[in-house]
Parts: structure tokens; C-alpha cells; sequence
């Protein structure tokens, strides 16, 4: 059996990744950035001491902390043709990572880590730009290309931000339009041709047997009754009584 403190882990990272990703990359800065520096305050308040220099020493500092403290065995950096290559040897929560690689550009939305470095990043007026990323599941092995660049030239300048992809607009819309459909399906309309007796009022249905008007209408509709009498009616009803007849 699995371990709940891992698993219960990945499961806030696949969701929050997953949510994430909806939103367009000028709100996904935003939020990385906030939760990124609430992270490394907390971390820093509850003994694992970091301490900025303000300078861009502070992600590699950053990253080597949360190493040393279990989040990978081991992690090997290697330069590439654009920025490093991170290697990362049983990364904690690989699996949550994998999982968000099948459904997301950037698996690594959610990771801790990646949020407290888009955070610092962000303060030297940079954008952390992942460029390729592989998993094996098999080895334990995770591989992530990122590169550093000036935040004028990195994907999230390259936004109007007049045009707002709101996921969550879209989400409430999408919402509203699966109740009106089934609100449609559990609606029971009446059309075409009723067959009703002349005398008695009862009504022919499709297997042609008789019903009392009230029965055939609650079955068929979702309409209720209430009982009472037409002003016509309740002029003779009290005409009958009137001259001590009773109605038939």
C-alpha cells in the first residue's frame, strides 16, 4: 500500500497543476509568483533558514536547499543549448509530474520548487522558459531543460492583456449550459392531438386506455392541482343549495 503523506503530495500537485494550466500565461505568472514567495516565508519560518543575497545565486541556493532536504536524491545540472539541463535523480512526487506531462505543457506548474524560482526569477526582471522535459518512471529519472531570460523577452510578454482567456468564465459558462440541458431532458411537454371523451372528460392515451383528466395530466407533465370552483360553477353550486337541491 502506498504512502498517504506521498500520495495525498501528488494529488494537490496533479490538481493544481491541472487548474492551472486553464489559465492564460499572464494569470499563471501571477499566480506562481504569489504562491512562490508564501512558500519560501513558510519554509524559512519553520527552521529551513534562506536567506537572499538579491541576487540570481538565490535560485541555485534555493534549489540546493530543497536537495538537501529530500526533494531529489540527487540532481545533476549540465549546460545546453539553451540554458541547463536539470537531472533529477527520484524526484519527490515524479509521479504527479508524469501524470500532468500527459495533459499539461508545463508538468511543473505546480512543483514547489518551480514556483519559489519563478518567484526569485521574477524579482531580477526574469522568466524561467522550460524547453523540453522527459520522465523515467522506470529509473527514477527526470529531465528538465529551462532557460533564463529577460522577462521582455519571455512568453508571457507576448500577451494582450485585453484578450483574457477567464477559465473560470468559461467554466461557469460551460456549468450553466449542462443544467439547462438536462433541465430540458426532465421537462414533459404535451403535443399533438388529445383524444377526450365529450361527456366524461377522460383521455385517451397512446395504448388506448381511459384516464381521469387530473391522473393522465400528472403523469404526463410535471403540473400539480388545486381544487376549487369557477365563478360559474359556484353560482349554480349555491343556487342548488339555495332552492335545497343537491347537485347531481
Amino acid at each position: 500500500m502506498r504512502d498517504f503523506e506521498n500520495t495525498l503530495y501528488e494529488a494537490v500537485l496533479v490538481a493544481f497543476g491541472k487548474i492551472l494550466s486553464k489559465y492564460n500565461i499572464f494569470s499563471q505568472g501571477t499566480i506562481l509568483k504569489e504562491i512562490g514567495k508564501e512558500i519560501i516565508a513558510y519554509i524559512d519560518q519553520h527552521g529551513f533558514e534562506f536567506k537572499e543575497e538579491n541576487n540570481l545565486d538565490d535560485l541555485n541556493k534555493l534549489t540546493d536547499l530543497f536537495v538537501r532536504n529530500g526533494f531529489a536524491e540527487k540532481l545533476e545540472i549540465k549546460p545546453a543549448d539553451k540554458g541547463h539541463t536539470y537531472i533529477w535523480h527520484n524526484l519527490f512526487g515524479i509521479e504527479a509530474y508524469h501524470r500532468l506531462y500527459e495533459i499539461t505543457e508545463n508538468p511543473f506548474l505546480s512543483c514547489p520548487l518551480n514556483l519559489c524560482l519563478y518567484y526569485l526569477a521574477d524579482k531580477h526582471h526574469k522568466v524561467m522558459t522550460l524547453h523540453e522535459k522527459k520522465f523515467n518512471l522506470k529509473t527514477g529519472i527526470t529531465k528538465s531543460q529551462y532557460e533564463l531570460l529577460e522577462k521582455e523577452n519571455g512568453p508571457e510578454n507576448n500577451f494582450n492583456a485585453l484578450v483574457i482567456e477567464n477559465a473560470r468564465l468559461y467554466e461557469l459558462a460551460e456549468e450553466r449550459a449542462k443544467k439547462l440541458e438536462q433541465a430540458q431532458k426532465e421537462i414533459k411537454t404535451l403535443k399533438g392531438i388529445l383524444p377526450i371523451c365529450s361527456s366524461c372528460k377522460k383521455i385517451r392515451d397512446e395504448k388506448g386506455e381511459w384516464h381521469q383528466l387530473e391522473s393522465y395530466l400528472n403523469k404526463n407533465t410535471h403540473a400539480d392541482f388545486s381544487h376549487g370552483y369557477c365563478p360559474e360553477c359556484l353560482a349554480k353550486l349555491k343556487a342548488l343549495y339555495k332552492n335545497n337541491k343537491k347537485p347531481l
